[in-house]
């Protein structure tokens, strides 16, 4: 697989693949061999910094209209998953797109008067082929409608945690259904799941394919790409991990 810069706006994969770009933080965008686009907790706006006083310790990719997707799946509504300020923008660029999101969304969507679906963990959402199930999160009290997403996608299938403790019992149905790629977050702070809570559930659920998610983007989150790995090669060391760089895209 070669880790040449994948244009965002142009790029479909080969049959059976998928094209992954990190947009930082929590945020990816896929495109499927079909044309459809996924785009989940984009942020690229300083959104935070004025709501929170947290900086952005990485640029901002791409602008918000930069993005061309067909799904906007939310996983909570802390501003660095929904972007409040670039919300707008991603709407008015993908006017037919279907939003996604849990209840604690639900007023900000009302607010914007943006077409939506709520989802919960273990609710189903069919598009043809395109299968996009919420699972279970513990975000605590900080978010506890919080959800993650597995998607079935080109025949495979990709876990996105979300922000979530390591919390066995609620991950389980998650786990279980073993999941090609992982997309897990490695940032301890606030009860994530850190990087060797992160490998831990990567060997756990057996994926193939490992992305760490939510991490340097701000210091006060913390998270450490190449300590991962570390914790990968003793814990997970049949997966591959693919560390990207911000606006990198990969197809896998």
């Amino acid at each position: 697989m070669s880790r040449t810069r994948l244009e965002i706006r142009s790029s479909i994969p080969a049959r059976g693949k998928i094209a992954v770009w990190w947009l930082g933080g929590s945020g990816f965008l896929l495109a499927l061999d079909t044309g459809e686009r996924i785009c989940i907790d984009p942020y690229l706006s300083d959104c935070v910094e004025r709501i929170a006083g947290f900086r952005r310790l990485m640029p901002a990719p791409f602008k918000a209209g930069d993005l061309e997707f067909s799904f906007l799946l939310l996983t909570h509504s802390h501003p660095d998953h929904l972007d409040v300020d670039s919300f707008d923008t991603f709407i008015e660029t993908n006017p037919g797109c279907r939003v996604i999101a849990p209840a604690d969304c639900l007023s900000f969507l009302l607010e914007r008067n943006a077409a939506h679906e709520i989802t919960a963990p273990g609710k189903i959402h069919r598009f043809g082929s395109l299968v996009i199930e919420a699972t279970p999160a513990d975000h605590a009290d900080l978010s506890p409608e919080a959800v993650g997403y597995i998607l079935d996608v080109s025949g495979r299938s990709i876990w996105f945690t979300g922000d979530t403790a390591l919390n066995w019992d609620i991950l389980e149905s998650s786990i279980n259904r073993k999941p090609d790629i992982l997309v897990p977050c490695i940032n301890s702070a606030y009860g994530n799941l850190g990087e060797r809570g992160a490998a831990l559930l990567a060997g756990k659920c057996g994926a193939h394919v490992v992305i760490p998610a939510h991490y340097g983007m701000f210091k006060e989150h913390g998270g450490d790409a190449a300590l991962f790995h570390t914790y990968m090669k003793e814990l997970s060391p049949h997966a591959t991990v693919y560390i990207h760089s911000p606006g990198e895209g990969l197809e896998i």
